[in-house]
């Protein structure tokens, strides 16, 4: 009996200890709340506004959304924010950029202002980009996957990166150019291991002859299935008709400047879900500041570009924005993009709706980003005007907020 009575003590003494649930543990306390109060709110992904939101984000997401009357409740919160006489959106996607410097004698990681990188990526953070596609460098200065891992661990105050490499005039090493499907391969891999997040490729600048000599159907075919087995997605500069057309036939996942595209390969975008980005502001912006480039060979571009354009529009081709905004010592805003494409033939909710949701889906993380819904990050932006009626209302944007965090519009970091 006192053995019987002794182990059924144990037992207990067991359950007590470590059994799951057994002994009450204090609850984790929640994370802090903050309360934002929208006038209206264009989502990302409704077909109309919604107006007088209450949106509720704890730690980095959004935990509710609801309507609101009079004041803000009387609850415990670290921080209101009242932004009743303004729009709000999703934090705006730019994936065509090349924010990072190339500068050889300058490898190391520097905050902002010290660093070109550091204030090109504060400058497209405080325009209200809060995610980036970087399309590459040729890999001189500060590494671009280091940047972007800086950013993600708060080191680096910027807009979230996605990062292409290998985006050089080929997918060799420095030294070597990889040809045949066996060797592109190889590069795939190598480009993959190294942690970037896309494969950029080149085609010819100019329409012509030796557009030909670029990537077979074959090479580009072996490129796209091998990233694609690797989980990383491939875009594509095209400038003339051959060069997009072989670019689509072979299945890439997005067609970076496209300035000829034959109706018939709109078509095959379309019915293959890949996604074309215009860069049409840069082109305009070339024409006032042409350089050794020429005015009129970017006045020529733009023309072509804008008549692809508006044919992609109504073949119904998804279209994500993208600016090629570059890494210059002072760097326009890439929401005046948003006039171009509304003054030729783009509803205004559906160039908002390019840079959130589109660009969400391009980079695969239409789940975390890309709209105002529960469950997301909390990356939002505000304008006081209604973008809707006025979009280069974009241009001025009076409130960012990252991954929970208002972002200093002002001040120097």
């Amino acid at each position: 009996m006192k053995h019987k009575l002794k182990s059924a003590c144990m037992v207990a003494l067991f359950s007590i200890l470590f059994l799951p649930g057994a002994v009450s543990q204090p609850r984790a306390s929640s994370p802090p709340a903050m309360l934002i109060r929208c006038g209206t709110l264009i989502d990302g992904v409704s077909a109309v506004p919604r107006r007088h939101v209450l949106l509720r984000i704890e730690g980095r997401k959004i935990a509710s959304l609801g309507t609101y009357t009079g004041a803000f409740p009387h609850e415990s919160v670290v921080n209101t924010i009242d932004l009743s006489t303004a729009t709000c959106l999703p934090g705006l996607i730019d994936v065509h950029v090349h924010l990072i410097e190339e500068d050889p004698q300058r490898r190391e990681l520097q905050r902002p202002p010290k660093s070109l990188s550091g204030q090109n990526l504060l400058s497209m953070l405080r325009f209200g980009f809060t995610t980036v596609r970087n399309l590459g460098t040729d890999s001189l200065g500060p590494s671009d996957i280091d940047i972007r891992n800086a950013i993600d661990n708060g080191s680096l105050p910027g807009p979230r990166l996605k990062i292409a490499i290998g985006a050089g005039r080929n997918l060799g090493t420095t030294n070597t150019v990889a040809k045949g499907p066996t060797e592109l391969r190889a590069a795939v891999d190598r480009v993959v291991n190294e942690g970037s997040d896309w494969i950029k490729l080149y085609d010819a600048d100019q329409p012509g002859p030796e557009d030909g000599d670029k990537y077979s159907v074959e090479e580009l075919s072996s490129i796209v299935d091998e990233a694609h087995k690797k989980g990383v997605k491939v875009a594509m500069h095209t400038i003339a008709l051959e060069g997009s057309h072989r670019a689509i036939v072979s299945g890439v996942d997005s067609i970076e400047h496209g300035v000829e595209i034959s109706d018939s390969d709109l078509k095959r975008m379309k019915d293959r879900d890949l996604t074309f980005v215009p860069t049409l502001f840069v082109m305009q912006y070339l024409i006032a500041h042409p350089g050794e480039d020429g005015k009129a060979k970017w006045e020529d571009f733009l023309m072509r570009s804008l008549d692809t354009y508006e044919r992609a529009l109504k073949a119904r081709v998804k279209i994500a924005f993208g600016t090629d905004l570059g890494a210059t010592d002072s760097i326009w805003n890439p929401a005046q993009q948003f006039q171009i494409m509304v003054s030729h033939g783009m509803p205004p909710m559906q160039a908002i709706q390019c840079a959130t949701m589109e660009g969400a889906r391009l980079l695969g993380m239409d789940t975390q980003i890309g709209s105002v819904e529960v469950g997301k990050l909390a990356d939002i932006v505000a304008v006081q005007d209604d973008p809707l009626t006025d979009v280069s209302s974009l241009e001025h944007v009076m409130f960012v907020m990252k991954d929970g965090q208002p972002i200093d519009l002002i001040n120097q970091y």
